[in-house]
């Protein structure tokens, strides 16, 4: 079905705007807001359902339909085009140069089949801000990593800065969510090593073997891991640095983690 929209008071255009703002109105729904082709497409290709797209037509926009708009009509998906007032209105880049499409969401409890595979699964504790976590899932997914456990996250996994800066890829990503509590009996029973990083350890990262399966835990951006994982018998490791800073990017300390962990079992 094929509609056009040209006011940006449109119910339609309101509707994405609560969705790209609001996680209440996402979990709700049962679905997230995602702006650009490629991000949406990545998302089709893995088996993600695309539900909407809208577009931006006419000269007002600089171009017609784009190759995925183009794609996506082909598989039958609803596509509305829209004016550039009401694009403007609902995009989360103030563009009218992309599309728009609304993807329904997937549940990311914490099970025992949650994650397969032997690769690496990262464990993100407080992970409060979205672009990071976006960031790591890009990381987790280029190096080869089984999965990603969020633990008592701060962020909602569909928001529109996660799904940007993982370019889409949150699809493809096993990703699965819980307390503290039910991550911390998840690792225990999954059989893996279990590694915590800090800036206190004593062992330095490279300074000894790194096994094949292995669980690594980072802490959030704000105050790394907490007294809760400091009780646990874990093993921790940081990464040695030269120059003055104190800390990393989260997703900096993820990727390095993860490439002494390819090379070392390479």
């Amino acid at each position: 079905m094929n509609l056009s929209i040209e006011s940006p008071a449109n119910p339609k255009i309101k509707e994405l705007v609560k969705l790209r703002e609001s996680s209440r109105r996402r979990k709700e729904r049962g679905v997230f807001f995602v702006e650009g082709g490629k991000d949406l497409m990545a998302l089709h290709r893995a088996g993600r359902k695309v539900e909407e797209i809208y577009f931006c037509s006419g000269s007002d926009c600089g171009s017609g339909k784009n190759k995925e708009v183009s794609e996506f009509e082909e598989l039958g998906i609803d596509i509305i085009e829209t004016s550039q007032l009401a694009f403007s209105k609902a995009s989360y880049r103030s563009a009218v140069h992309g599309i728009i499409g609304v993807v329904r969401s997937w549940e990311i409890g914490l099970n025992a089949e949650s994650i397969k595979g032997d690769g690496p699964v990262v464990v993100l504790d407080d992970v409060e801000k979205p672009g990071n976590l976006g960031a790591v899932l890009r990381s987790v997914e280029a190096f080869g990593g089984a999965g990603v456990i969020l633990s008592d996250p701060a962020v909602d996994y569909f928001n529109p800065n996660v799904v940007r800066s993982s370019r889409g890829l949150i699809g493809r990503i096993a990703v699965s969510s819980g307390s503290k509590e039910e991550v911390w009996e998840w690792l225990k029973n999954s059989g893996r090593k279990i590694i915590a990083t800090s800036s206190h350890a004593t062992r330095n990262l490279g300074a000894g073997p790194i096994p094949s399966s292995a669980a690594f835990i980072f802490g959030s951006e704000k105050s790394g891991l907490g007294e809760y994982w400091r009780e646990q018998m874990i093993e921790w490791i940081k990464i040695p640095m030269k120059g003055s800073a104190s800390s990393l990017n989260l997703n900096v300390s993820v990727a390095c983690l993860l490439y002494e962990y390819n090379r070392a079992n390479d």
